[in-house]
């Protein structure tokens, strides 16, 4: 197996997922307080409370992105991140309560299917890990 490969793999797949969620959350900012341009989005991404939720699907992509980075992945660190990706991306998976991403992801599944067609690329890849 070629972790390196695998990683990339996946780490390509949640950005396309996030930036799916991101049109999302743009479209429902807009929606009640106007159109933002790029660098205002950027702001909200990183400071406002309403798009707290989706720092830690960003988070889990950094820490993939610092894996492959490294020289060598070793199976261990692997199995860990598509481990952290299944836990936060597969409700249900995990008997712990959900936190803010889990509760806001399943809303959306729900409801756009770009976002169902993207999550299903992601638990493709997590399904062959």
């Amino acid at each position: 197996m070629d972790e390196r490969k695998d990683l990339i793999a996946l780490s390509h797949a949640l950005r396309r997922l996030h930036q799916s969620l991101v049109g999302v959350a743009r479209r429902e900012y807009e929606a009640e307080w106007g159109e933002v341009d790029p660098g205002q989005l950027l702001q909200l991404l990183t400071k406002h409370p309403g798009f707290e939720w989706l720092r830690e699907l960003s988070g889990l992509m950094t820490y993939i992105d610092e894996l492959t980075d490294q020289e060598s992945i070793g199976a261990e660190e692997a199995q860990a991140a598509h481990g952290a990706a299944r836990k936060l991306l597969l409700p249900g998976s995990d008997t712990a309560q959900p936190g803010p991403f889990t509760l806001r992801y399943r809303d959306i599944l729900q409801a756009e299917p770009l976002v169902v067609m993207e999550h299903a690329a992601v638990r493709k890849l997590l399904d062959r890990s």
